[in-house]
């Protein structure tokens, strides 16, 4: 630090900001300055997101539950278009900071801006940064004696407001249940006729500030929560060719922003196709575009992402479930990760911290 001694604060903080979070968590060993700076300074924190961001060098992982008994373990996978996909160099396992006792069970509730939400065991829900180890306990949302009966969720961000909202149903409930960092309380949802986790399940996919998920029941719309109206809607999926034998589609989004989904085969020795969204909720559904077929010798059975050169898909083996980086053009893997993964979502590197 002898060099930067004379630099103005503002200076070395501007230059800082624009490193990768792996690099800054190097550097809070420097000083009790910096450390103060990078670990605890909000507008630091949203500033080296908005520049990760601005430069496209936003470091994506996906967090990984990897075995279905106690004690339950976690892993963090770093997201690239290289080979190195599964390899223990892009591997890293997580603890719990939060929790002393071995975790028994947990559910992956979603994630923004680095942050992701949990709930494990007798239904606890917390907020958590795996970058900085930074976790916050939330509320118990009323009428839920357990996690288990979570099954529909989602998690976003009204940028105008900063306001994170966390979404929780179950199928045995009308209602929808609806967490705000800046009111710091759970409310109800109010859904006229049916509850949406009877036709849509998993953690919802996060896109423009709105929640998605694939209606299970009726495979040809797309349910949307809106974050900032709070409020439901519905958007179509592609034209798909209505035939029996194929799984109901999966949703994703793609690392250029843009919504995708899987349409499966249950037969082996198939195919499947992808689908894009170029332009986001077109009247009709007219913006979806088939992006390629793959010629699968076993379906994907969980989320997937689209990454600019392949596709990472959960899949189920006879040595249990796996990850799998399918290379677009050569329709071959590039990496697997075996473990019996039972959940996955996607998280950014980032050093954000919020309070509730």
């Amino acid at each position: 630090m002898a060099e930067t001694e004379d630099l103005p604060e503002e200076i070395i903080v501007n230059i800082l900001t624009w490193l990768p979070v792996k690099s800054l968590i190097r550097f809070t060993s420097v000083s009790k300055r910096l450390r103060f700076i990078i670990l605890s300074d909000p507008k630091f924190a949203e500033s080296q997101l908005k520049a990760a961001r601005q430069q496209k060098t936003l470091s994506r992982r996906l967090l990984v539950s990897t075995i279905n008994a106690p004690p339950l373990e976690l892993e963090s996978i770093h997201l690239d278009d290289t080979p190195s996909f599964g390899e223990p160099s892009s591997v890293r396992k997580l603890s719990l900071p939060f929790h002393q006792q071995p975790v028994r069970f947990v559910k992956l509730l979603g994630s923004c801006n680095g942050l992701v939400f949990v709930a494990f065991d007798e239904k606890l829900f917390y907020i958590w940064n795996p970058s900085v180890r930074f976790f916050k306990q939330l509320p118990d949302p009323p009428g839920f004696s357990s996690f288990f009966s979570v099954t529909f969720s989602g998690v976003g961000c009204v940028s105008a407001t900063d306001d994170y909202k966390v979404l929780v149903a179950s199928v045995w409930k009308t209602e929808v249940w609806m967490f705000s960092s800046r009111a710091r309380v759970w409310k109800s949802i109010q859904v006229a006729g049916y509850s949406p986790a009877l036709y849509a399940t998993g953690h919802g996919i996060l896109l423009n500030e709105a929640l998605h998920w694939v209606e299970d029941e009726f495979d040809h719309e797309i349910l949307v929560f809106d974050l900032l109206r709070e409020e439901f809607r519905k958007m179509r999926l592609p034209n798909f060719q209505r035939r029996l034998g194929f799984l109901p589609a999966l949703l994703g989004v793609s690392f250029g922003g843009c919504l995708c989904v899987c349409r499966r085969p249950i037969t082996a020795c198939d195919s499947a196709d992808f689908w894009v969204m170029r332009e986001y909720d077109v009247r009709g559904g007219d913006s979806w575009t088939k992006l390629l077929n793959l010629k699968l010798s076993d379906p994907p059975q969980g989320p997937i992402m689209v990454m600019e050169s392949s596709i990472i898909a959960q899949r189920w083996t006879s040595d249990g479930s796996c990850l799998v980086d399918i290379d677009h053009k050569k329709e071959e893997k590039l990496g697997v990760i075996l473990g019996n993964s039972l959940k996955m979502i996607p998280y950014e590197e980032s050093l954000l911290r919020i309070s509730v």
